[in-house]
């Protein structure tokens, strides 16, 4: 998990106000009143803490795990920090410096794995994610809800155009099979949610794609970016959740990241 800071400085003591305070304190007690009573100073009242992401803010394993659709040949682990994408190229489509773009006060991440805990029946041996994160999150906490909510249509604007995106950096990419932005009912959040198909540039002729979803879940004045990345011949779904076994695991995430970002 990593840690990021909108202003990382230590703060600079107090002390010389502090004493300030006292000095002042002590003379106007000194000082003489019409009633004889001692002149004392109003409270300062202080501001309310800033609200920030912490780790508990993310997805857990036992999260992801919730989404496995083979226990018997993979297992959902936490990735290592470093391993795989960096942050700033989480999603296929991010510009550069998207994220620092999106004016967050504190961010938080976790990635994950699946591990091949029985080689003998996994379905994809030749896998380029293997050993690779297969999950980002980003729980990102903003200012104030409005913020949040720019922060989000912003994102929400990369998903969309993330098919042009693609081909214009000479990607194949399957409109028949990319899922278009799609607002996702949920309680307790706003959710949007989209999928796109793709091949690396050069690869000719091949039935095996990515498949990259990326969703978007809104709690007041936070954010919560989940980035899914599969491979093979075989969707990993829609974002209908009356599709039953069809449905996307994105989907599920994107619930757990709503009760994240509660707490």
């Amino acid at each position: 998990m990593s840690d990021y800071s909108q202003n990382g400085r230590r703060a600079r003591s107090r002390l010389p106000l502090v004493v300030g305070v006292v000095l002042a304190g002590l003379l106007a007690g000194c000082s003489p009143t019409s009633n004889g009573g001692n002149n004392q100073p109003s409270p300062t009242p202080s501001a309310a803490p800033a609200r920030s992401v912490t780790a508990t803010n993310l997805l857990t394993v036992e999260d992801v795990e919730g989404t496995n659709d083979d226990p018997m040949t993979k297992q959902a682990v936490e990735a290592a920090e470093g391993q795989g994408r960096p942050v700033s190229q989480s999603y296929i489509c991010l510009p550069q410096d998207g994220l620092a773009s999106l004016g967050a006060t504190s961010m938080v991440t976790r990635d994950f794995t699946f591990k091949i805990i029985n080689a003998d029946s996994d379905p994809h041996p030749k896998s380029p994610l293997k050993n690779k994160p297969s999950v980002y999150t980003q729980a990102l906490q903003f200012a104030d809800e409005p913020a949040a909510t720019a922060a989000r249509a912003t994102y929400a604007g990369w998903i969309k155009d993330c098919p042009k995106t693609l081909l214009d950096r000479g990607y194949g990419v399957d409109d028949g099979q990319s899922l278009k932005l799609t607002t996702l009912k949920k309680e307790g959040g706003s959710a949007q949610a989209g999928m796109v198909a793709y091949t690396e540039p050069a690869v000719k002729d091949t039935e095996d794609l990515y498949w990259e979803s990326a969703g978007l879940t809104q709690v007041k004045d936070r954010l919560m970016v989940t980035i899914t990345v599969g491979w093979g011949m075989d969707t990993p779904g829609t974002f209908d959740e009356s599709e039953g076994d069809f449905v996307n695991p994105l989907a599920y995430l994107i619930e757990y990241s709503i009760e994240r970002l509660q707490a």
